[in-house]
Parts: C-alpha cells; structure tokens; sequence
C-alpha cells in the first residue's frame, strides 16, 4: 500500500485542516485503518468486489451460513435476501470497528423507485445492525438510498419516525433539485457525484455544439485546470443553497476521479464547499503524498456560487414535508427545467449497481443451493437411504444435479467456483467432490477444502 509521505504538512492534513472530514469509499477494511477517516461509505458494486477476495470471502461465507441457520425453512428467495442484508450490515460492522464515525450502507439499488421497498429494507439493515453483538446503534449507520422521489420520500419517513429516527444519506444527487429537495426533507447527507456530473455537462457540451471535437480534445489536456468543473460548482452551489435554507443536511461529495479535484473541491473549506468526502484509498494515498497548502484564517472567502444556470434568491419547494406529493410533481418538473442530468445519470447509476447487486446475489443463491443439496444428501446418508448403486452412485447423481445448477448460472457460477477453494463451507465429502467437478465442467482446477 502507500509508503509514509516525505511531506510534514500533506494536501490530505490540509483538507481536514479546512474543516472537511474524510470518508473511506470502499468495502475492503484492512485498506482504511492507515488514513484514519472519520466516515465511511459502501456501495453494491464494492462489496461485490471485495467478498471476491480471499481475506474478505469468511463475509460472504458467514452470511449465508447464517441466512440458513436463521431461516432454516424458509425459500431460497427469502435466505438469500437475508444473506444479502447480512453481508452488507456485516461489512459496516467490520468498517465501524475501525472509524470513530457513521458508516453508509446502500439499500438494494433495484429498489430505487420503490417506496415500501425502501423503507423495509432500511429497517431490515437496522435491525440486524442492532441485533450484533454489542449492537450498533442507528447513530453509527446512514442508511444510503438513491435520490429519486421515492427514495426522498422514504428518507423522510425514516428521518421522522418518532421512537428511533434511521439516518440517510442520499446518493446519486447530480443537480440542484434534488439537493434541495433532500435538504427540504430533512435527510443526514446528500452524495453529489463529482465525476459523474463533468462526464454529463461535457457530453452535453459536445451534443449542442457548444465546443467541437478538437476543443474537446484541448480541453481533455487541461485537466490540471479544474476552476471550471461542473461537479465543483455544483458542490458550491449546494453550499450556497443550504447555507441561506439554514439546513442541517451535510453535503458528502463523492465520485471524484483525481487528486487535483479534491484538492479544489477544498480550497474554501467546508464553509465554501463539502462537509466531508468519501474517498477510495488510492485517492487517500493521493493526498498524502502532495504537500498540503496552510488555508489561512483571513484568506479569500468562498467564492459566490457559479453554475450553468442563475441561482435564484428564494429556494423553489421541491419537497413540502407538511404534505409530501406522493406522484412528487413539483420535484419532477424541477428536474425537467434543470436540464434532465438527473433524469439520465440517476437511471444509468442504479443499473450499474443494479449489476453488481444481481452478480452478488447470484453467488449468494449458488452457495445457498449447494449447501441445501449438501444437507439433503447428508439426511439420506443418515437414514441409511443411498441407492442400490450405493456412495458411489450417489455421488454421481449429485455431481450431475450441482453441475446442472451452477451451469446454468453462467459466469456467476463461475466465479463462485473459482472462490470454491478460498470457501470453508464444511460440507460433506459427497457435496466437495461435487463442486470439485462442477469447476473441471467450467475449465476451473479448484479444490474445496
């Protein structure tokens, strides 16, 4: 990993020196404990990606023994819902023992549009946070939901229950409107993704003919330049806003692609721009190796906002929490005039970790298939009913039946076969032999242990 920086003074001291907290972004622990963050954020397509690594795979292990020792008749559906919720919480447990602050757990993202869903799942993710040992309390846990008009709906909901609050942190946000209205339905924290928001305003550059190719590709060479970013300015702009609204809604801004950005998006501190950023490590040790810059106390204040589009003085309502709009019109055709980044780049954001989420899930359901195999085949061995072919028969059948199931998962199976040898399942010989051959069927050598 990163080596100790030759600076006294770093551009990542400088950013906390500014009043901007820093949150890791990512779901491999053993990664953060050296930039010692305050925060830290997840999301589907980083736990998919971690739990695919051996020091991380007892996670995926654990969570489906626990999902079929917990609901031990329950559907298959069903156990790999908890598994998957369970993998999650188990994730930010392991990510809390090492920060001092909250974690962000993502809600299932196929769930974007779907209130109820939201809001059951964001009290599943909090039961089973307070149901470990010692239990977390929802003070830890943001409960990360997509910014659509549901998911601002649902966070609202959540922030005003009345016995015990769930706290959110909305992500996905690439515009005004939706900061706003989130701040308007008092969610904890807004993401605006940083990167996201430059690809969208720049594609848009070039869709209208407000630059030609070659400017684009002049532009391309100054990316040390980044005073003009659109997704800084939105971040300034989002300050401004809620500034004047007096919320107490943070602002996470997120997605950063370079350190260079990072390094702009805090040149005024928190009071010109985020609360804090969540990072990935790679950016982490970005910052450490740049010497930082001593902000002044008295330095150049932070600048007004500067967008595409006029600020105005008064704050439209785009959320009105004394009577939400279920159909959420106002929130819509603020989205429309705003010029529709959020009606593309939302809808693109949950696909992709919508992705992650089924590939994940994919290989929760093969595991959770197998070991119910296992126990079925162990049960007859018990009662003595093997078949008049005997063990060795039997091990055939069931080498047949698993190569039959995780075939037909395509490149999920395969790569949970090619986690086979990293997986302590315990199962009985008959089930190890037959995973064994399911990877030989798939072109993978493993061996189960």
């Amino acid at each position: 990993m990163a080596t100790d920086s030759e600076f006294e003074f770093t551009a990542l001291d400088a950013l906390r020196h500014s009043g901007i907290a820093i949150a890791s972004d990512g779901a491999e622990y053993l990664k953060i404990k050296e930039f010692n963050p305050t925060d830290a954020t997840s999301n589907p397509s980083l736990v998919s990606h971690a739990l695919s690594k051996p020091e991380y795979v007892h996670i995926f292990t654990d969570a489906v023994h626990y999902a079929r020792s917990t609901l031990p008749t329950a559907s298959l559906e069903e156990q790999t819902e908890l598994a998957m919720d369970r993998l999650l919480v188990q994730v930010g447990a392991e990510i809390l023992n090492i920060i001092p602050g909250r974690v962000s757990v993502s809600v299932d993202p196929r769930l974007g549009y779907d209130y109820h869903g939201i809001l059951n799942k964001a009290k599943s993710l909090t039961s089973l946070f307070n149901a470990l040992s010692p239990p977390i309390p929802p003070s830890r846990v943001l409960i990360k939901i997509p910014a659509t008009y549901p998911g601002i709906l649902a966070a609202h909901t959540l922030e005003s229950l009345p016995s015990s609050p769930i706290h959110t942190n909305l992500t996905l946000v690439f515009g005004r409107v939706q900061a706003v209205a989130c701040a308007q339905a008092g969610v904890s924290v807004i993401s605006p993704f940083i990167g996201r928001v430059k690809d969208w305003w720049d594609a848009r550059a070039l869709d209208v003919g407000l630059i030609s190719e070659s400017e684009e590709e002049v532009r391309k060479k100054k990316e040390a330049n980044v005073e003009d970013h659109p997704g800084i300015k939105l971040v300034r702009e989002v300050r401004s806003a809620y500034t004047r609204m007096g919320t107490k809604t943070q602002v996470m801004a997120a997605g950063f692609r370079s350190v260079d950005e990072i390094v702009e998006v805090g040149r005024y501190g928190s009071e010109g721009g985020p609360d804090l950023v969540t990072l990935p490590p790679e950016l982490l040790d970005g910052l450490r190796r740049r010497e930082g810059v001593v902000r002044a106390d008295d330095s150049t204040s932070p600048p007004p906002a500067s967008t595409s589009t006029p600020t105005p003085l008064t704050t439209p309502l785009y959320f009105d929490p004394t009577s939400p709009d279920p159909e959420g019109t106002l929130f819509e055709n603020g989205l429309k005039e705003e010029g529709g980044i959020a009606l593309d780049k939302v809808p693109e954001g949950l696909e992709k970790f919508s992705k992650d989420a089924r590939k994940l899930e994919g290989r929760v359901r093969c595991a959770l298939e197998v070991l119910s195999k296992a126990a079925a085949a162990r049960g007859k061995s018990q009662m003595g009913v093997v078949g008049p072919d005997g063990e060795n028969g039997q091990l055939e059948r069931m080498t047949t039946t698993m190569t039959t199931l995780v075939t037909k998962k395509g490149l999920e199976g395969i790569e949970w076969v090619e986690q086979a040898s990293n997986l302590n399942l315990n199962l009985c010989a008959v089930v190890q032999e037959g995973v064994t051959a399911v990877g030989q069927c798939l072109g993978q050598s493993v061996k189960v242990k």
